[in-house]
């Protein structure tokens, strides 16, 4: 059994496992290569640097409607370019027997090797289209899992693969719109409860199929629902009955579980444990979230793994070789009093991150993560 899985359950290791999240884009980044094998490339990357591996690099399209498209449930993109190489404008338009939905996602190319996209217009605006989803929308097609089958092939015991899911308020979020949607859970309470039943209901199906085709953990998504936008009350009442229940499934699927959110997290941590996830990152510290590692430490119950709390944002790209040693020294130090911990940045690698400031943070990790 390899490193993380013995950590995550609760198992003595002789090391604290080191397993930064590592996306896509530094990947082609550090191959100087666009487009570059998701799966080999990435476990490359993980090799390289000598670290633990939980590779996340194979989700499937599962918001994409085009694999839904049916006599019933037709499904058309019209995409324009606003800015070539640059911006993009996707429309996507699903017809019913009985009306028209449509999406706009904008995209942006932010660094060479990353574009973010954003949603402007939601499938979702009223009730009524909502009803055309549970009505007209097909089972959960098949996916392309392959590069799942292939990381579990080339991984084999020696590392975890955890592709992406999303939570059930991340998958609400993804087809309404945010403010509509947390003011659905107090005046339209019951199009609220339907659709995190509905959308989180689908989301699992695609997490069985990411079982039946290698993943022995999935990475699912809580960031839409961050500590600076939800309080605890709102969280304890509209969001957590919802990510423990689905939690509660992927466990029974026989998976580890990873809980992530990238932001703001202080206020919610107290109840976190109650999702019943194997993981929880990322532990954000002030500038870009409000974690406090001590506090982290000490209200997250020992049963669940911790991991994150190192800024890859600022200090591993532009820190000094002291600071990021001496930073990563006291992590551990404080990790290792309570055990069950994985060292990792806050969240994937930044581009234009030296290679040498890897290699530092790495050696460091190895050389005081030692129990």
């Amino acid at each position: 059994m390899n490193i993380i899985k013995k950590t995550l359950n609760g198992e003595k290791t002789d090391r604290i496992p080191v397993a930064p999240f590592i996306h896509i884009n530094y990947v082609d980044e550090f191959f100087l290569k666009h487009d570059s094998d998701p799966v080999t490339k990435t476990i490359e990357v993980y090799d390289y640097f000598g670290f633990d591996i939980i590779f996340r690099n194979s989700t499937a399209d599962y918001l994409n409607e085009e694999y839904c498209d049916s006599r019933d449930w037709r499904v058309a993109k019209n995409e324009v370019e606003t800015i070539p190489g640059v911006e993009r404008t996707v429309e996507t338009i699903i017809k019913t027997p009985e009306k028209e939905l449509r999406q706009i996602q904008e995209y942006r190319l932010v660094s060479e090797y990353e574009t973010v996209m954003a949603p402007t217009e939601y499938f979702i605006k009223n009730d009524d289209d909502f009803i055309q989803f549970i009505k007209y929308q097909p089972p959960v097609p098949e996916y392309d899992f392959s590069d799942t089958v292939r990381a579990r092939e080339i991984l084999g015991e020696r590392g975890c693969v955890a592709p992406w899911a999303h939570g059930a308020f991340n998958m609400a979020s993804m087809y309404r719109k945010l403010d509509d949607l947390l003011v659905d859970a107090y005046i339209n309470s019951r199009l609220y409860k339907d659709m995190m039943e509905y959308f989180s209901a689908r989301m699992l199906k695609t997490i069985r199929r990411y079982a039946k085709n290698g993943a022995d953990m999935v990475s699912i998504g809580g960031n839409i629902a961050s500590g600076g936008l939800i309080g605890p009350d709102f969280f304890k009442k509209y969001i957590l009955p919802y990510e423990k229940a689905m939690f509660g499934k992927v466990k029974e699927l026989g998976l580890y579980s990873i809980y992530h959110n990238c932001g703001d997290a202080k206020n919610l941590l107290p109840l976190y444990h109650q999702i019943g996830m194997s993981m929880y990152e990322s532990l954000t510290p002030l500038p870009y979230g409000d974690t406090n590692l001590e506090y982290a430490l000490t209200v997250v119950p020992a049963d669940i793994t911790l991991s994150g709390g190192f800024d890859q944002i600022h200090l591993l790209r532009y820190g000094s070789d002291d600071a990021i040693q001496s930073t990563v020294k006291q992590i551990l130090e404080k990790a290792k009093s309570r055990g069950n911990f994985i060292m990792a940045t806050t969240d994937y690698f930044n581009e234009n991150t030296p290679v040498e400031k890897i290699i530092v943070f790495a050696e460091a990790a190895m050389k005081y993560g030692s129990y």
